[in-house]
């Protein structure tokens, strides 16, 4: 058996991390903004990050049982978007309280781009430092989801 790298399982946990972030803030935000094109984008977003999460999630059950594995599978692998739980809002209280508390949607929209660049810049480093080929095809993937969403809400600051 071939050891895993701890290195490639700290990125998959911290993007699994990051994309659930990112999920919570979009379901949050579309919950709070008057314009329905703006809403729909925020819950677009919260589906592809929730997507994404369930790549990651998928990636480490590939590399170690999901016995070994505690997984936010139960809430996030529901049909649909789900609800934040208690649990889940516990965890993000910071950002959703953010999000809440922003001007409008040109702040939730910055506040969204600061974590997609986190996100990308994440995903950028581990495939960088992935060993692995099928890591860094995945995160490889996964940095230029980000960039697509930074270009999506670039372009909705503009239009504002």
């Amino acid at each position: 058996m071939v050891p895993i790298n701890p290195k490639v399982l700290e990125s998959l946990n911290y993007g699994i991390s990051a994309e659930i972030k990112s999920y919570v803030f979009y379901l949050e935000a579309a919950k709070i903004v008057a314009t329905d094109s703006f809403r729909q984008t925020m819950l677009k977003l919260a589906g592809e990050e929730k997507g994404h999460y369930q790549l990651l999630e998928r990636q480490h059950h590939s590399l170690i049982t999901s016995e070994q594995w505690v997984s936010y599978s139960d809430i996030l692998n529901r049909p649909g978007l789900p609800e934040i739980n208690e649990e889940m809002a516990a965890v993000h209280k910071g950002l959703i309280a953010q999000a809440r508390q922003a001007g409008g949607e040109k702040e939730l929209l910055t506040i969204a781009l600061a974590l997609e660049e986190d996100a990308h810049q994440l995903f950028s480093k581990a495939a960088a430092a992935a060993a692995d080929p099928e890591e860094k095809k995945t995160f490889e993937f996964l940095a230029r989801f980000e960039m697509a969403h930074i270009r999506l809400i670039q372009g909705m600051m503009k239009s504002l």
